[in-house]
């Protein structure tokens, strides 16, 4: 009597998930800020993703053309870094030279197998050394704007994370 049901429980669920439709998403990557946990300097970021035509990703080889490593795609996940002055509102974290702080991640390549390739999905990063600039004596809050481009360079929508008062 057991096997019975299963396998009338195996064949419906067969049935049911042939009748349902696949997940359709925009071909443009959409993301979403999901959370930000600090762990003693470092810190872990989480964005949630979804993509219609799943061309997310890049393969270790991806290292020429536009994905060269002196080029702005051969990172795909961009984590712009800002701090909030009092008197001027949230301004761009900068570096010894002047330069604005970002913190660049090459997503590895996801690409699903099959007739649908739409993704969704959470991507996960670790900003370490330090999540926060340690030149900046001035600014104990801060927050990032983040960027996911796709393989055929399509930019997601920009997010920005939780404020972080360190």
């Amino acid at each position: 009597m057991t096997t019975k049901i299963s396998f009338i429980v195996i064949c419906f669920a067969l049935v049911l998930s042939s009748c349902l439709k696949p997940q359709e998403f925009p071909l443009e990557p959409i993301i979403e800020f999901d959370s930000f946990s600090v762990m003693r300097d470092s810190a872990v970021l989480t964005i949630s993703f979804t993509d219609g035509d799943g061309d997310i990703g890049y393969k270790e080889s991806d290292t020429t053309g536009n994905f060269a490593p002196d080029k702005l795609y051969h990172h795909n996940l961009f984590l712009e870094y800002y701090e909030k002055d009092d008197a001027l509102g949230w301004v761009r974290g900068k570096d010894l030279s002047g330069n604005d702080i970002s913190f660049l991640y090459r997503v590895p390549y996801l690409t699903p197998n099959g007739n649908n390739t739409a993704l969704k999905g959470k991507i996960e990063v670790t900003l370490e050394p330090s999540y926060f600039n340690p030149l900046s004596s001035q600014s104990d809050t801060v927050m990032y704007k983040i960027t996911l481009v796709d393989r055929s360079l399509t930019e997601s929508n920009k997010v920005e994370s939780t404020v972080i008062t360190r």
